[in-house]
């Protein structure tokens, strides 16, 4: 019998070693990708903040005007609900947008190459943070929206080199100047959707010199959250979607690796490869999809390793029980040898 125990406490216990491995292993797949941990960076670690995303198909683009209009709405709930800026000046929200990708051509007097065009705006890199190699990030409150911010694979293309921020590109005949480099992420889900074609990144006050009018089909925010769901209730009430929106997806980001969020994708593994939308999702959003399967999967390994000390658990409550009689008397019978032995010390003192 005692040797029976033994072997179960060797299962459970190498069970739960199972169990805290994958937690971790599930812990750092969750922090893996800094697109979708914003709030975090934008609170300094507050709690009661959240982060949605809202993905449009090309006909319901937000051009700028909407997105001015959204920003309006949204400071309209946020003050209808007391939320409002301890410091006169301070900024309680943040957002960003962005198009979807098309291929532009970029020159230079040496060499051209075709790439990936991104057009952003507000705070799109706080959203979307590179590792840079050279030069910085181009802002919405530039002077000058004259600057593009392109990976290292189009800067080798270019000037065979990546130390090259401040110089010019030819874009649709006008010139724009590189603002800085950025190297591709070494995530493996971000390369598996980023492909190997070089992409550059223009503001959409940049787009508008080439005298186009850009599209957002991204529209990201960074919202107070003090009852669940109320960041996510206040985009979908002043955007009006509806969850019948065919051509809207929205993800509350904070929250998507979530326990609930888990186990909905597993309820839905099999329909998530069904494309039902027009949507087409940026790279980064793809990529957090595929950490959401992957998190998922760790979440039924997980389950599995639990398993054998919970059917322990269960057995050994069980009998404790069936003998729940027996295990009362030697209780009893315990107290009473103590409180005798007591008495007895007493009595001899």
């Amino acid at each position: 019998m005692k040797r029976g125990y033994i072997v179960l406490g060797i299962i459970n216990g190498a069970a739960l070693l199972a169990f805290g491995i994958f937690t971790a292993v599930f812990s750092g797949l969750a922090g893996s990708l800094p697109d979708q941990r914003v709030c975090e960076r934008w609170a300094a670690g507050e709690t009661g903040y959240a982060q949605i995303s809202v993905f449009l198909e090309e006909s319901a683009a937000m051009d700028i005007n909407a997105v001015f209009t959204e920003r309006v709405n949204i400071e309209k709930k946020l003050t209808e609900n007391s939320l409002v800026p301890e410091k006169e000046g301070a900024r309680l929200w943040t957002d960003a947008f962005s198009s979807t990708q098309e291929k532009i051509s970029v020159s230079t007097e040496r060499s051209s190459a075709d790439a990936r065009l991104i057009i952003t705006g507000g705070d799109f890199f706080l959203f979307h943070p590179f590792d840079m190699i050279s030069g910085n990030y181009y802002s919405d409150d530039d002077v000058m929206q004259d600057r593009v911010l392109i990976d290292d694979v189009l800067a080798w293309q270019l000037y065979g080199s990546s130390d090259i921020a401040g110089m010019p590109v030819s874009i649709g005949g006008k010139y724009f100047f590189i603002s800085g480099v950025f190297r591709q992420s070494d995530n493996s889900d971000v390369k598996k959707v980023y492909g190997t074609g070089p992409r550059i990144f223009m503001s959409y006050e940049g787009y508008a010199l080439l005298g186009n009018e850009a599209g957002f089909t991204c529209y990201e925010v960074c919202l107070p959250n003090r009852v669940t769901g109320q960041a996510m209730g206040f985009v979908t009430d002043t955007l009006s979607i509806t969850e019948e929106d065919a051509g809207t997806r929205t993800v509350e980001n904070s929250s998507r690796y979530g326990l609930k969020s888990r186990f909905s994708v597993i309820r839905d593994f099999g329909l998530r490869s069904v494309v039902d939308s027009p949507v087409v999702y940026p790279f980064w959003e793809n990529a957090a999809r595929i950490t959401e399967d992957k998190s998922a999967l760790l979440l039924v390994i997980q389950i599995i390793c639990l398993l054998p000390p919970a059917g322990t658990a269960v057995y050994l409550i069980a009998k404790l029980y069936r003998n729940r009689k027996k295990l009362l008397r030697k209780l009893i019978n315990a107290i009473k040898s103590v409180f005798d032995r007591s008495k007895q010390k007493k009595a001899n003192a």
